[in-house]
């Protein structure tokens, strides 16, 4: 039976990751593990507070790096300004939404 080939954007909007490919074994013989250093007890009694999560300044949303050529950038952020400072990630968001929309997933009409 023949995989099915995925699309080349069929992951782009997962939530996880996938997770890496099992790196192949050369030999039978383990690789040394690196030496952990060891926790003193008088740490482990100390009641320092734990550190909180850092907070999102955007919650329920995932950073996404976007690679576009300096001249269109360039002609993009003029246009921001002209039109009130709107930013660009909400301008990205609504055209990808739009984009979205027209491939038939309605759930991410406005």
């Amino acid at each position: 039976m023949m995989a099915k080939k995925t699309s080349a954007l069929a992951g782009i909007f997962d939530d996880e990751p996938e997770a890496p490919a099992p790196a192949p074994v050369a030999d039978a013989t383990p690789a040394p593990q690196p030496a952990v250093p060891r926790r003193s007890r008088r740490a482990a009694d100390t009641s320092a507070p734990a550190v909180p999560a850092r907070r999102s300044s955007h919650p329920g949303k995932k950073p996404v790096l976007i690679h576009i050529p300096e001249d269109m950038h360039r002609t993009l952020r003029q246009l921001s300004v002209e039109e009130g400072g709107e930013p660009l990630t909400v301008i990205t968001e609504r055209l990808l939404r739009q984009y979205l929309v027209q491939r038939g997933h309605t759930r991410f009409a406005p």
